[in-house]
């Protein structure tokens, strides 16, 4: 019974296609696109991915032309991750162009050409997949899958402004999302990104001239949706929104009062790559086109708030059994950068609760997929869960995503948005801190350094994987050798930072070993002021931040108990005028 059910679809898609003696090219088509074939009206084209079987001969030779045309970031990237006597692979080389011509003139359009897949992407009919197919140098044909999680629908869009002053930086509003990842520590000590290239993949990037972008450093710019240099809105055109400014904002953003970036002293790429206005198969395609672009242009960090998983009626959506690291092609091609030495981030994505709502690239073993916290660390509702199909922890870390401080696109206006979306730039600037600090670390280092030293690395789990990012433990743990960072063995407040502070300071204290601890702030009377912390912690080194406004200035004592020892620290809170 099993069997016949198979064949009747089978034999109709050979009559479609134009007979029995179409069974060889059918077989080198994927199911889902013999699928698409048959549900389709006669005529009607099919977006697919065309694979080619080979690169022709002479590759060493050909290996070593495209090192020595490597970019001169991209050289240098590599011979960290890579090594110099393996600097590039077969991955790298040019389609042949024969193949590419034989194809093309068979298809209606041409639209993606993937030197990283060995493919590129069309749009023709049956028949003349069909004719392709028979190609002797096609091994597969599969379908362009397409969709998008959803864009982030924010829990407020409040436009925001004013502030208080909090460390040596004045982060404003935006003091809540770094503090909660620890990044001014990192910002204290100087390091901004600088130096550091970041490839941001998203919808529109207008309002660049706004105050707290003005100062960036856009080393260049690419339309994949439009081919052109621009990525502002144009009217009449795809690829018209907000996000890609959005998001880029939590990254590099820098007003002092409004507004400080993770990492806004980095320098970027901008790609516009995401449609909103439907749902169509070239998302993904304009996705790999850029992720190869960064790789050209030497970028050390792709941070990308999209995600694949959902299509249009009729179409299929990616079964949790695709999300296993391999499948999806832009899984691939996420995995393709990561070897070439490109820190790949990206948003878990926004379906909530339940089992593998991650969609792709976040399935992919070297991708950093990052989850949604809320201001008091607990995972927001809509931030999306693991595992992989192959049963890895997904996703990898979290950050701030409910209620994120970042540009408007309106003016110099500021807003509160939320989504894994913004979890993800805070993050992949949280990597770009690190890549400046510690640049002889490889991205699997980096990775470890980020995961290992997060809030949840004693028990990750598929809600917010590793836990919550600590810039401060993750490059301690880089300048200690890849080793978590050593307890101390004595109880200690270490230090308050800043100190004098104005406002708010971060109280970095060590627990030797496991007990009940409490931390108390007092004025010079000896007056309990607060208790920042009364729990049951394990061993280890942690920070957290107290909020003096609203108390007069002066002299305050921070003391530490736990296991029937006591340690105290002296503060100094002075208002700025």
């Amino acid at each position: 019974m099993r069997r016949s059910v198979v064949s009747i679809p089978f034999l109709w898609l050979l009559l479609v296609i134009g007979g029995l003696a179409f069974a060889q090219p059918v077989e080198k088509m994927s199911e889902r696109l013999q699928h698409a074939i048959i549900l389709a009206e006669a005529g009607e084209t099919q977006a697919a991915w065309v694979y080619f079987g080979d690169k022709g001969t002479g590759l060493l030779r050909k290996q070593a032309d495209v090192a020595a045309r490597l970019n001169a970031r991209a050289y240098q990237r590599r011979v960290r991750e890579r090594g110099i006597a393996n600097l590039v692979d077969e991955h790298d080389l040019p389609l042949r162009g024969e193949y590419v011509r034989e194809v093309s003139a068979l298809a209606e359009k041409l639209r993606v050409k993937s030197r990283w897949l060995n493919a590129v992407s069309l749009e023709a009919t049956a028949e003349a997949l069909a004719e392709i197919a028979r190609m002797p140098f096609v091994v597969r044909i599969d379908l362009v899958r397409r969709g998008r999680a959803p864009l982030p629908e924010p829990a407020t869009h409040t436009l925001l402004r004013g502030g208080a002053a909090s460390t040596t930086l004045d982060y404003g509003p935006s003091f809540d999302q770094n503090s909660q990842i620890n990044t001014p520590p990192l910002h204290d000590l100087g390091f901004s990104g600088a130096g550091v290239l970041i490839a941001s993949l998203d919808t529109g990037f207008p309002n660049l001239t706004h105050e707290a972008l003005a100062h960036l450093d856009i080393v260049a710019t690419w339309d994949f949706i439009n081919s052109d240099s621009i990525v502002d809105n144009q009217s009449g055109q795809a690829g018209n929104d907000d996000h890609g400014t959005n998001t880029l904002g939590a990254m590099g953003g820098y007003m002092p009062g409004q507004l400080i970036g993770t990492a806004y002293g980095a320098s970027f790429l901008l790609a516009k790559t995401e449609v909103v206005e439907f749902e169509r198969h070239i998302e993904e395609d304009h996705w790999v086109a850029a992720a190869q672009w960064a790789d050209s242009l030497g970028a050390d960090i792709i941070s990308s708030s999209l995600g694949y998983r959902f299509f249009d009626p009729g179409e299929g959506d990616y079964s949790a059994d695709d999300l296993d690291g391999q499948t999806a092609v832009i899984t691939v091609a996420a995995e393709l950068a990561s070897s070439r030495g490109i820190l790949v981030v990206v948003s878990a994505g926004n379906e909530g609760a339940g089992v593998t709502t991650i969609g792709a690239p976040a399935d992919g073993p070297s991708v950093l997929a990052v989850g949604a916290v809320n201001s008091s660390g607990d995972v927001v509702s809509f931030s999306s869960r693991g595992p992989t199909a192959d049963g890895r922890i997904k996703p990898d870390i979290a950050a701030r995503g409910l209620g994120v401080r970042t540009v408007s696109a309106v003016a110099n206006n500021y807003a509160s948005l939320s989504g894994t979306s913004f979890s993800c730039p805070l993050a992949a600037g949280v990597a770009a801190l690190l890549r400046e600090a510690s640049p002889q670390s490889t991205n699997s280092e980096l990775r470890a350094a980020l995961k290992e030293t997060a809030g949840n690395a004693q028990s990750p789990d598929n809600d917010r994987g590793w836990g919550i990012v600590d810039a401060f433990r993750a490059l301690e743990y880089l300048e200690n050798g890849g080793e978590l960072p050593p307890v101390g063995n004595q109880l200690e407040i270490v230090k308050n930072y800043p100190n004098p502070f104005d406002g708010t300071t971060t109280i970095r204290y060590t627990v030797p070993r496991a007990g009940r601890v409490k931390l108390t702030v007092y004025n010079v009377l000896g007056e309990k002021i607060a208790v920042l912390r009364d729990r049951e912690e394990d061993a280890g080194t942690r920070l957290i931040n107290w909020d003096a406004d609203g108390l007069a200035q002066g002299v305050y004592f921070v003391m530490l108990s736990a296991n029937g020892k006591t340690d105290t620290h002296k503060m100094v809170y002075l208002r700025q005028e």
